[in-house]
């Protein structure tokens, strides 16, 4: 070798570069996929469960579900019917998936899409797994007043 200097320079950028895009992301030096997380764990069963309907994904360690609701546009109460139907969903959720995973998930987004409305729902891992649980109307009520932060959307 003439220029021993220029190589180790060269190696050494090659080097800083390499850290630099592991650091910010960049490219092909970083794989998502190589990071584990409970929610991808976690959705490994519950992709197995889920109906037709039902979109999930995980956004970091989050779990969103987005529901297509097919209820009948002329029903009396609307709102009652989708809240219903998000109380049934975040418990057939916790019933089907595992526990010790969902429990570690930091938070789970519902979105229920409806040609009248749209009703987001957010709440904690650890609380959707209480769900399974709890059988007493008045026990489940009292607990989504208290876990789960709810928006809707009239279109």
């Amino acid at each position: 070798m003439q220029k021993p200097i220029l190589m180790i320079g060269i190696i050494l950028f090659g080097l800083f570069i390499h850290q630099v895009a592991k650091k910010e992301k960049w490219g092909i030096f970083h794989n998502d996929k190589l990071i584990s997380y409970p929610c991808r764990a976690a959705l490994v069963k519950i992709d197995k469960h889920i109906p037709g309907n039902w979109k999930t994904e995980c956004e970091g360690n989050n779990l969103a579900v987005i529901i297509k609701e097919e209820t009948p546009a002329d029903a009396q109460n609307i709102q009652l019917v989708m809240y219903r139907q998000l109380a049934n969903h975040m418990t057939y959720l916790a019933k089907v998936s595992q526990i010790d995973l969902l429990e570690k998930v930091m938070f789970v987004r519902f979105q229920l899409k409806h040609k009248l409305i749209t009703v987001n729902a957010v709440t904690e891992g650890q609380y959707i797994v209480k769900l399974a649980t709890l059988e007493d109307p008045e026990l489940i009520r009292s607990h989504f007043k208290s876990t789960v932060q709810v928006q809707e959307v009239r279109k």
